[in-house]
């Protein structure tokens, strides 16, 4: 079987995000399963070399309308999309899976009978549907695109229960044609990172006081990710935590000036350490160190921080959003809170640390979920199922499909 992937960005050329390691995981995976896999993608934001052996790489570039953000995503990505499009229809594939939006040139290309092989769509998080009513707007033409290509697939992958119930609602397709295949992380590569070394040098290096709770969370340093609430709440149950607790919070973006000036406001110097990007060893090593990961996001997608946490046995605390509920069994291996309610999260955290025994518990509950839920092996095997059934069927539109799909 050979598959084409359209991503228009993939992790080592363009950015760390979730979707990202997303489409290198999947390929990588799908190689391993004796797949033939070509990536088609945009030029690489960063220098970079491509070092994936057995995987196809074509990058795919178009003359850019000199415009960022919204405008970017708007008038660019449609563009990009035809033109990936027709590298895919000239591939001898066997079925094209699509990320997102990337899917509308390729669905264009089947609606005119000029491209045979059928089209996977995998929306992830949705979030330009969620947003405020100007950007929803100013993402018409977006959403415009993605609904064609919904419309025109063969099958479309929810990566968690609230998609399932989105990609209809939003894509208006039949629920009959969505799939729910979560996001895979590969738990033993997680764990591979982990060094006994590297976390000695971690504690003198961070002077983290043994004993101590230390609280974790990891992400992109902007408004939803709701990292202002989370040193609110700190400071409403400051008097209830222990003397030397400590919460580490890793990643960069436009909020870090404005968390930095909470933080001092909040005298909150010596128990609150932004570390920015860090590389993986020292990620997954923290995660190792960590008592408790919190993640207090307003909005998400699958939420690949989170998996990494179970991965590393960490109880969590996180938001009833996105991705998030299909991986924390409430009271089993963490908690989940409202999003934006800055008291249930300040609840849950010190009942969280009341109990360590309990904590103890929830994490190997976490690495029990991550292992039989979200490891490659299961993800990847759920994923062929839905190929191969696509494939099998000979489905290139969708009104042949006349049932629930296998997966």
């Amino acid at each position: 079987m050979h598959i084409a992937l359209l991503s228009r960005a993939v992790f080592g050329l363009h950015g760390y995000g979730g979707m990202e390691r997303h489409v290198l995981e999947l390929a990588r995976h799908l190689t391993r399963a004796n797949v033939r896999v070509t990536i088609i993608t945009m030029p690489p934001t960063r220098d970079a070399q491509w070092h994936e052996p057995g995987i196809d790489l074509k990058i795919v570039d178009v003359p850019r309308l000199p415009v960022n953000g919204i405008a970017d995503r708007v008038l660019n990505y449609p563009r990009w999309s035809q033109a990936a499009a027709r590298v895919a229809a000239a591939l001898p594939v066997d079925l094209v899976h699509a990320q997102g939006a990337g899917g509308y040139g390729y669905a264009q290309l089947l609606a005119k009978g000029v491209a045979h092989a059928p089209l996977i769509i995998n929306p992830q998080g949705m979030e330009e549907f969620k947003t405020s009513f100007a950007k929803r707007t100013a993402y018409a033409p977006l959403h415009f695109a993605a609904r064609y290509a919904a419309k025109h697939a063969s099958a479309l992958i929810a990566a968690d229960t609230l998609t399932v119930n989105d990609i209809p609602n939003f894509l208006n397709v039949s629920p009959e044609r969505v799939a729910l295949i979560p996001n895979g992380i590969d738990v033993d590569a997680a764990r591979n990172w982990v060094s006994i070394d590297v976390q000695r040098v971690l504690v003198q290096r961070l002077q983290l006081a043994q004993r101590q709770p230390l609280l974790l969370s990891v992400g992109r340093l902007e408004d939803n990710k709701g990292f202002d609430l989370m040193l609110d709440a700190l400071k409403q149950i400051r008097a209830n935590l222990p003397s030397k607790w400590q919460w580490l919070l890793i990643g960069d973006g436009p909020r870090r000036d404005a968390l930095q000036e909470k933080i001092r406001k909040y005298q909150f110097r010596d128990h609150v350490r932004m570390l920015g990007s860090v590389d993986d060893i020292t990620l997954h090593n923290l995660y190792e160190l960590a008592t408790l990961f919190v993640h207090p996001t307003l909005f998400e997608g699958s939420s690949l921080v989170t998996l990494e946490a179970m991965c590393h046995a960490r109880p969590l605390i996180g938001t009833r959003v996105g991705g998030i509920p299909d991986k924390i069994d409430r009271g089993q291996n963490g908690f989940l809170v409202p999003p934006g309610d800055g008291n249930a999260l300040a609840d849950k955290i010190l009942v969280a640390l009341r109990d360590q025994n309990k904590l103890r518990a929830m994490g190997a509950a976490s690495y029990q979920i991550a292992r039989e839920r979200f490891d490659w092996r299961v993800v990847i095997h759920q994923t062929l199922a839905l190929y191969e059934y696509v494939t099998r069927a000979n489905v290139r539109q969708p009104q042949f499909l006349d049932s629930a799909l296998p997966v």
